[in-house]
């Protein structure tokens, strides 16, 4: 596959749309960095003999599949508990994310795609052809359909995948004993939504809830409105240990006062979780702790599916030690009202094509808007 010359797209419209939903490319972001350091580690100690010094990355070439100096790994995320060949292909993909790294520029940017991105006529394993939100299509298709799927819409190559549970990363950082982070401002968030009350009616019937938000429009206040799906949380100044959904909640606020409820302050934020679970991770106690490293590899085995082996492993790991992680960038493809920040989808009000289902398309019908803007990113001066 081949990028698209973006000299050639059209202009970028703009349309009136509603955004629905909260994108996690964070967390699965830090739990690939996460397995990945520990995945490495834990083959040279599990697999292999244990030795402190063999784990330090190499002087060796970093051989990995990229395409014009970036390699793409698509990120799933999967309430699915388990992944393992027992369990089936029966959970929805509802987090999908295309982590692409530079290997020269040693940049990394996050692509994240919304759920209710509408997928025509993917071909099913018996042969048909079929038609649902993207997020159905790993359990309706299979994974290589789900990845000829998501070239066509970011108009990139994906070079690698890696599907994991939501709860990973909590389990790692719980199994690790918790981590250490510097809360640098105090900070509280009165609107953290609870996770599975996102379409809790508090009491309301639907009909009611539905005529409420109707009649609200875009001015509908949701908190106020629907305060049962939230809840609020609060960080003082100063060193604290956490566990893994504390951490998880600090990662992930939005709107918290005291200048934290910006983007800058919450990528911040994240780079510092990042960080102290890699500094607990790669401790001396943690490297020497055997039946904490066997249950790492067990949370991995348990919770990650991807097409990326040892081999592969070692090469990221010596790529993210070359990173700069001030220049992570993510970018998100969604119904805002404003094309130049990603809002190059929108919501049919007639949805008798979709299955009656609440869906997003492009604007303009295909995909090559989205392949201009993701490029933008991808290949723009540094």
């Amino acid at each position: 596959m081949k990028y698209t010359d973006i000299s050639k797209q059209k202009e970028l419209l703009k349309k009136n749309t509603k955004s629905r939903g909260l994108a996690r490319p964070f967390i699965l972001f830090a739990v690939i960095i996460t397995v990945g350091i520990l995945f490495f580690f834990l083959k040279d100690r599990i697999k292999k003999e244990f030795s402190p010094i063999s784990i330090v990355g190499g002087t060796e070439k970093i051989d990995i599949k990229q395409t014009d100096g970036r390699t793409n790994i698509l990120i799933l995320g999967s309430d699915k508990r388990n992944l393992g060949s027992e369990s089936g292909r029966n959970s929805l993909t509802d987090t999908i994310l295309v982590a692409s790294i530079g290997n020269v520029d040693n940049d990394v940017v996050l692509i994240s795609l919304p759920r209710d991105l509408w997928i025509s006529n993917y071909t099913l394993e018996n042969g048909y052809t079929y038609s649902s939100k993207i997020n159905e299509v790993y359990a309706n298709a299979g994974i290589e359909e789900l990845k000829k799927q998501m070239e066509i819409v970011v108009g990139i190559p994906i070079h690698y995948y890696v599907m994991v549970t939501f709860d990973l990363f909590e389990n790692i950082i719980d199994t690790l004993g918790g981590i250490e982070i510097n809360v640098e401002k105090s900070f509280t968030d009165y609107a953290y939504p609870i996770e599975g009350k996102e379409a809790d009616t508090c009491g309301k019937t639907q009909e009611e809830a539905d005529k409420i938000i109707k009649e609200a429009g875009e001015e509908i206040n949701v908190l106020a409105v629907f305060p049962c799906r939230y809840e609020t949380i609060k960080f003082e100044q100063g060193l604290q240990s956490m566990d893994g959904k504390t951490a998880l909640k600090y990662a992930r606020s939005r709107h918290g006062d005291n200048g934290e409820g910006t983007d800058f302050a919450r990528s911040k934020r994240q780079q510092n979780v990042i960080l102290a679970v890699k500094n607990k991770a790669l401790s001396l106690k943690t490297l020497t702790n055997i039946p904490k490293l066997k249950e790492l590899y067990n949370q991995y085995v348990n919770n990650v599916e991807t097409d990326i082996d040892f081999q592969v492993i070692q090469n990221l790991y010596q790529l993210s030690q070359k990173l700069d992680f001030e220049k992570v960038k993510s970018i998100v493809i969604d119904n805002s009202d404003n094309p130049d920040t990603g809002g190059l989808l929108y919501h049919p009000t007639d949805g008798t094509l979709y299955g009656k289902n609440w869906v997003l398309v492009p604007q303009t019908g295909d995909y090559s808007q989205i392949h201009a803007y993701i490029q933008k990113y991808l290949f723009e001066s540094k």
